[in-house]
């Protein structure tokens, strides 16, 4: 090869490596960057930062199905809760805690149970439902009750079966893993604001008034049927007057007559009747004859 060619060559090779080493001193850019981590949702109950701190004020929003709790302007906490159904709803407003019992149970709520122990209503209410014969009622438990109303809407451990709906009776359950919590640290007076779908304390008292006269006319009507199931049965049962299956009178000890006559004798164990009763006969009349008046002595001339 001349040395021209090799010239050539080298020129080539020296502009090809300078290719590469351009093109490797690029910088590469970044990867782009990940999305953002979809949001989900809790997947608590309740969450808990005031430890040490007193609870000044609750605000509950019927819904949503959540507390949340404050000490001053600051939010210590939240929890969820269920609150009363449409047909029972909890009323909204301004309300405070009035009282707090931590064993409380039930006075109109629980279970009915026959008179084997047998549970017949899972959902028993006084003065709506009728209890069987023998039967008891079991209250249903209210630990933690916190009241907010003087007819008994208040807050207290309940079961929340489905997060986010409403679930009782009218009260504010509340989880039991937190209810106690929650006692320990919101005194008697703490004010609870209730906001949301549902009736005014006043409305509320109404609605309520017109129910308890419903449950009456459902527990009178339910008495009187039973009374009537009760005498059905009893007619059912019953036989008439000289039924041979029927019950064995009591046969009474014979009378002694008034004229000293003995008294009948013991039927004979052979079969032969005893001696008769006398037939009393009836004294004859003794008739009084009057006697012929006596003439007075004559006198003596």
């Amino acid at each position: 090869m001349c040395p021209q060619q090799l010239l050539g060559s080298a020129a080539r090779c020296t502009l090809i490596a300078i290719s590469f080493w351009l093109a490797a001193c690029k910088s590469t850019p970044p990867p782009p960057p990940p999305p953002p981590p979809v949001a989900k949702k809790p997947t608590g109950l309740f969450e808990w930062n005031g430890e040490g701190k007193a609870i000044t004020s609750i605000q509950i929003n019927v819904d949503e199905q959540k507390a949340y709790l404050y000490h001053g302007e600051a939010q210590v906490g939240w929890t969820y809760v269920a609150t009363g159904i449409t047909s029972f709803p909890t009323p909204t407003g301004q309300f405070k805690v009035l009282e707090k019992i931590q064993d409380k149970v039930s006075n109109l709520y629980g279970k009915g149970f026959d008179a084997t122990g047998k549970l017949v209503n899972s959902d028993f209410k006084v003065g709506r439902d009728l209890l069987p014969p023998g039967g008891t009622f079991e209250p249903a438990k209210m630990t933690y009750f916190m009241r907010l109303t003087g007819d008994g809407v208040g807050m207290h451990i309940g079961p929340i079966p489905k997060p986010g709906r409403r679930a009782s009776h009218g009260c504010i359950r509340l989880p039991s893993k937190f209810a106690g919590t929650l006692f320990k640290h919101t005194a008697v007076g703490t004010p609870v604001t209730i906001t949301g779908k549902g009736p005014d304390y006043k409305t509320y008292l109404k609605e309520a008034e017109k129910k308890a006269k419903e449950n009456a006319a459902k527990l009178a009507a339910a008495k009187k049927k039973a009374e009537e199931a009760a005498a059905a049965a009893a007619d059912a049962v019953a036989l008439p007057p000289g039924d041979p299956n029927g019950p064995i009178e009591e046969v009474k000890p014979a009378v002694p007559p008034t004229n000293g006559a003995p008294s009948p004798g013991p039927a004979s164990s052979q079969g032969v009747p005893g001696p008769s009763a006398p037939v009393p006969v009836s004294p004859t009349p003794v008739q009084t004859v009057p006697s012929a008046p006596v003439s007075p002595p004559s006198s003596a001339n």
